[in-house]
């Protein structure tokens, strides 16, 4: 018993914890933008994304998504952004290949933010 107690023990230390994905804001002179993907692992991916004015009312127009890898030199072509409800747009089934720091560009009309994102 004492030996499946100690196994336990070094399950909970050792076994690998999933990262919950936390949403990713990014401002540009007129826009906030907020970016919140649906999991941090590489692979298929959706995000959800919002976007406001500095006063906090809903942004409108078309938004684009461009996915980019820099470091390996991996750049996906840009995304429309399907919108969901005023100031909300959604964009789904991106394959994001590989693990490591992602760039996702958003652009909407003449705004543009570069988002930071880590995948496992």
């Amino acid at each position: 018993m004492a030996a499946v107690i100690a196994l336990a023990g070094v399950l909970v230390v050792v076994w690998p914890r999933t990262v919950e994905a936390q949403p990713q804001l990014a401002e540009s002179a007129q826009l906030r933008f907020v970016l919140t993907p649906a999991s941090t692992k590489s692979g298929r991916n959706s995000f959800d994304l919002r976007v406001t004015d500095r006063s906090g009312h809903p942004a409108q127009g078309a938004v684009t998504v461009e996915p980019a890898m820099p470091q390996m030199g991996h750049a996906l072509a840009p995304i429309t952004a399907g919108p969901a409800e005023p100031g909300r747009y959604e964009v789904g089934d991106v394959d994001l290949l590989m693990a490591g720091q992602w760039e996702i560009t958003v652009s909407l009309n003449a705004e543009r933010v570069v988002i930071p994102l880590l995948l496992t």
